[in-house]
């Protein structure tokens, strides 16, 4: 089975340069807790251990399924949520995030 990790990573790696950019900067705007400084020269990787650090596995991914929804990327959010359900890894509450 997948780490989260490896998880949060394959929700991502889907995402151009650009999109990368889009994402860390919702990340960015919606949580202050992470800086500018931290994001500037992140790659995919670095992206998912800020995440993880910050905000613990089950937060980290919250966020990053209600961002790739921001983003109109609806299939990697799906498959986020479907993946982590299969596994079990955690228990998902989503309903103060729609």
């Amino acid at each position: 089975m997948a780490s989260v990790y490896e998880l949060l990573l394959n929700s991502l790696k889907d995402l151009g340069k650009d999109e990368l950019k889009a994402f860390q900067w919702h990340l960015k705007k919606n949580h202050k807790e992470i800086s500018h400084s931290e994001m500037e020269e992140a790659d995919r990787f670095k992206t998912v251990d800020i995440m993880v650090d910050v905000f613990g596995e089950e937060e980290a991914v919250k966020n990053t399924v209600v961002i790739l929804r921001k983003m109109n990327k609806n299939n990697q959010a799906k498959n986020l949520e479907e993946n982590l359900k299969q596994g079990n890894r955690l228990k998902l509450n989503y309903s103060v995030y729609r």
